[in-house]
């Protein structure tokens, strides 16, 4: 018997790269127009950011359904493993809902965690928790572990428009052309499993520069835990900028932290030219 992880798209987790670590993946949904793709699945990131911007509306994201997850733990138990899933946060998605509807028909053999993040937050828990898996044989020891460390993630994102905040109805006409007006880049994090915005710079540069405090005032970060860099869309020159302005992070160089692409279920509501950085505190 061993554990295998169950992580769903919202970890910015492609479905080959989940693959390819031994994962299961289960994929969210979105929807532009008519046309429902599955995350990773029907669309990649590239051509999911094309449609993005060519579309005057948002697409509609949808969670993982209960079945999808059935499916998943019946296909590791009848294995003779056991599952540990991972979500997105349940603030956010009702992912998380699903995946304990479907864990009920196996009882001992699921275990569930709430990641209370997402995209990179959410990555970076699921790293972790294979690290676990190479050491530890116990669901239940895993997943408490897991628990304890979500509290210790540390998310900041940076966004270059608020034109997919405007659209979502997050804000006004009025605060999204005042916003552009002046410039105005806001940052966000994910605190107690929902997105809050943290505070406003004007100019990508001092935006950028308040990103950096982030890590400049969280002096206890763990650099022996996963850290990542992100960003959204197909061009990802916002973030090199970051990386030649802050070319040392984390206490190393900036080069050795892995870098993903932000995808769907995050990337439609802020947009492209994001980019943002998540590690853990000690």
């Amino acid at each position: 018997m061993s554990i295998k992880l169950v992580v769903d798209s919202a970890s910015d987790f492609t479905y080959e790269e989940a693959k390819s670590l031994g994962m299961y993946f289960c994929p969210l949904s979105v929807t532009f127009g008519d046309k429902e793709y599955k995350d990773s699945i029907d669309i990649d990131n590239q051509k999911f950011y094309e449609l993005l911007e060519a579309s005057s509306e948002l697409p509609k994201t949808s969670q993982v359904g209960p079945f999808t997850f059935q499916e998943t733990f019946e296909e590791i138990v009848e294995n003779g493993d056991t599952a540990i899933a991972i979500t997105i946060s349940s603030k956010l998605s009702g992912t998380y809902s699903s995946a304990r509807l479907a864990a009920q028909a196996f009882p001992g053999k699921v275990f569930l965690v709430d990641s209370m993040s997402a995209t990179i937050g959410e990555k970076i828990l699921v790293l972790y928790a294979l690290e676990l898996t190479k050491t530890i044989d116990n669901p239940e020891e895993i997943v408490k572990k897991l628990e304890e460390k979500r509290e210790k993630i540390e998310i900041c994102y940076l966004l270059d428009t608020l034109e997919y905040l405007h659209k979502g109805g997050r804000l006004s006409a009025a605060q999204a052309i005042a916003g552009s007006i002046l410039s105005l880049k806001p940052l966000c994090t994910l605190s107690n499993g929902e997105v809050e915005v943290i505070g406003k710079a004007r100019g990508i540069k001092k935006g950028m520069e308040k990103m950096a405090d982030v890590i400049r005032l969280a002096d206890d970060y763990d650099v022996d835990m996963p850290s990542m860099l992100v960003y959204s869309g197909n061009d990802p020159k916002g973030l090199d900028k970051f990386k030649q302005a802050y070319p040392d992070i984390f206490g190393k160089d900036i080069e050795g932290i892995p870098v993903s692409v932000m995808g769907s279920t995050i990337g439609t509501h802020v947009g492209p030219g994001t980019i943002g950085l998540a590690f853990f505190k000690k």
